[in-house]
């Protein structure tokens, strides 16, 4: 009998990923929770065969997320189940330790197979797309994520560094010597350039294209 956590902050989604896993896994435990801390006590006081974690969740937003539930439960496996765009997320997160990464467009065979990978076969699972561009990069080395840094001008980078180190904006204004409305300004742009629209996939996306630059 597999114990599987679900780890989901809308409450619909949560039911279906339950009900998905339900039917493939009639057998399994499923326990499903909505934040990366409550997860993280979970893991702590039980034990589970499985992750199903949700990247843009209360608490979490990092790729230190599987570094976390690592240290609680160094054998348990970690599928990640986002909306996020795997081209940016998927490599850098399975680097990070994650045994597979999976879109929330996936069908219900591709789902199923994710699952019998990770935790069955105990492979590494990504989709055919995004093994394809790991084959690319191998024999065609590429640093991800270049271009929406390099994008940035001197002034941009520094703000986007002070916003990933939680600075608000009136403190970043008063360490760069610049107005409120300068950085504001900045910001925006920031965010455009980055392509989010909000501070935690900005904080998330810094994140995950620096850990894709190392070696």
């Amino acid at each position: 009998m597999k114990r599987i956590l679900i780890v989901e902050d809308h409450p619909i989604v949560a039911t279906a990923t339950t009900l998905a896993v339900s039917q493939y896994l009639p057998d399994a435990v499923c326990v499903d929770t909505n934040s990366f801390w409550k997860a993280l006590e979970l893991v702590e006081t039980e034990p589970f065969d499985l992750v199903i974690l949700d990247l843009g969740i209360p608490g979490g937003n990092s790729i230190q997320m599987i570094e976390k539930l690592r240290s609680r439960q160094p054998k348990v496996r970690i599928l990640i189940f986002t909306g996020m765009e795997e081209n940016v997320y998927a490599l850098p997160f399975v680097k990070a330790g994650a045994n597979g990464f999976l879109s929330k467009k996936a069908s219900d065979a591709e789902f199923r197979r994710a699952i019998d990978t990770v935790l069955f076969r105990n492979k590494i699972y990504v989709s055919e797309d995004i093994h394809d561009l790991t084959l690319t990069s191998y024999f065609k080395p590429k640093k991800r994520g270049g271009e929406e840094l390099e994008a940035l001008s001197e002034r941009e980078m520094e703000i986007l560094q002070l916003l990933h180190a939680r600075k608000g904006i009136s403190e970043i204004s008063t360490i760069l010597n610049l107005s409120t409305s300068t950085v504001n300004t900045h910001r925006v742009r920031i965010f455009r350039k980055m392509g989010v629209d909000n501070l935690i996939d900005l904080v998330m996306k810094y994140e995950v294209l620096i850990q894709s630059r190392q070696p």
